[in-house]
């Protein structure tokens, strides 16, 4: 029976020591690897999303609430032109951020092409000056009331988006310790 024995373990002994098992055994560590990774990169890029977006949904909302005090006599009309410039930089900040980490995925992820869309819209009213209002138009009504419905419009698009890129960063952070690369596993 011992002689059965070692003549059972011998030849698994002898194949575990090919060089093609060991290159097996090296390709799955490149693998695991490469998948460790890429769960690190996809998770870094998920917060990095949801930061962007978090900053570009409170600078929308951050242009709303100018808009509603100077409407109500809330504020003067030299503060609430510097919220305006304060809030078209945060916005613009971290509209930038958001298309940074968007472009990784330009071919690969759904969401990636209306963020670049946005921001490109964005950036052409940056570029015309679209966004600038005059001292002397603040009070009127028709100008207030456009620059209102575009940071609504911009409001609804990036609460949608963070709900979105939330779940994203929920999932990329669950992978972590589905794929048992978290130290608390």
């Amino acid at each position: 029976s011992h002689l059965a024995q070692s003549a059972r373990v011998a030849p698994r002994t002898a194949w575990a020591r090919t060089p093609r098992s060991c290159g097996t055994r090296v390709d799955a560590l490149r693998q695991q690897r490469k998948m460790v990774f890429f769960t690190v990169f996809a998770t870094i890029d998920s917060l990095t999303l949801l930061l962007a977006m978090t900053g570009m949904t409170g600078a929308s909302l951050g242009f709303l609430k100018g808009i509603a005090d100077l409407e109500h006599d809330l504020t003067n009309t030299t503060d609430f032109l510097q919220t305006l410039k304060t809030m078209g930089t945060v916005e613009n900040v971290f509209l930038a951020i958001n298309v940074l980490a968007c472009l990784p995925f330009l071919g690969n992820w759904w969401m990636a092409p209306p963020q670049l869309l946005w921001a490109a819209f964005k950036g052409f009213r940056l570029a015309t000056g679209a966004d600038k209002m005059a001292e002397k138009d603040a009070y009127d009504k028709s100008i207030y009331l456009k620059h209102r419905k575009i940071h609504t419009m911009s409001l609804f698009f990036y609460l949608i988006s963070w709900f979105i890129y939330f779940a994203r960063a929920i999932t990329a952070v669950m992978d972590i310790h589905v794929h048992g690369i978290s130290p608390y596993d």
